[in-house]
């Protein structure tokens, strides 16, 4: 019911996962299928579509940002659960964009009296080339691929904090990935999660024309109980996900995880 030609969104009948059957390859995501032209492509879709309910969305999140100028709840998941003892602390973010997240997460945690060492990775050269001005100033550098091949080229445990903010809704292969992450994380490292929540109340009032759906480019969507599925699955245990990280009026979730024990 949820599919749009030509991409079909099925479900699996054994874990109740959703996702995209026929998604794009890694070098159309790149080129064709880039985030900040299907983002722009898709935003100009909805404002014709449903113009008063774009302007009222766009209304709301003008509020917010006036009312809570500071708030941003990755950023702040990132410096509650920061593994206590690396020195500068290694921060990767997968599917970095032009880097804004990450040079956050660097200026609070530096607040803290903490250096951070910034590494992102990014399958689209233009952005790539915006984060890696960011980063290169703190020492940091940006891997220019498919996150699948950027984490596979990580040594072990090099990473203390993988962030991935809006990410894995995009990831072809999101179990392979979670799978090579493990092994790049450090052993009390933390993984910082945000997907659209499909178990959202929103998903199911708005049913096709809810905002969590993107053609192409959203390939996963994950409900609080598939995404734990799926860390269990890949080593990995949900440290936290408490209510308001899973809110089912909220149109995203939160998620921290950490390596299972064994």
């Amino acid at each position: 019911a949820y599919s749009r030609s030509p991409w079909n969104i099925v479900r699996c009948q054994e874990t109740d996962f959703v996702y995209l059957a026929n998604p794009p390859e890694y070098e159309e995501l790149a080129s064709e299928f880039a985030w900040e032209k299907t983002s722009a492509a898709e935003a100009e879709r909805r404002r014709q579509a449903e113009p008063i309910v774009s302007r009222l969305s766009l209304l709301a999140i003008r509020m917010k940002s006036r009312l809570f100028p500071r708030r941003n709840k990755m950023s702040t998941l990132v410096c509650q659960h920061l593994p206590p003892r690396q020195q500068p602390l290694r921060v990767l973010d997968i599917g970095c964009g032009r880097g804004s997240l990450l040079e956050e997460i660097c200026r609070r945690v530096q607040l803290q009296g903490r250096q951070v060492q910034p590494l992102g990775i990014e399958v689209s050269p233009q952005m790539a080339a915006l984060a890696a001005d960011k980063f290169e100033q703190a020492g940091g550098r940006v891997i220019v691929s498919s996150a699948i091949d950027g984490v596979a080229s990580l040594a072990a445990e090099q990473a203390d904090v993988m962030v991935m903010s809006c990410f894995l809704e995009h990831e072809r292969q999101p179990y392979r990935l979670l799978t090579q992450a493990r092994q790049a994380l450090a052993p009390d490292g933390v993984v910082v999660i945000k997907v659209p929540n499909f178990a959202s109340w929103n998903r199911r009032l708005r049913g096709q024309k809810w905002c969590g759906f993107r053609y192409p480019d959203h390939v996963n969507y994950f409900t609080p109980q598939t995404l734990a599925r799926l860390a269990e699955a890949t080593g990995f245990c949900v440290a936290r996900q408490q209510l308001l990280d899973k809110f089912p009026l909220s149109d995203n979730m939160y998620a921290v995880l950490k390596k299972r024990a064994g």
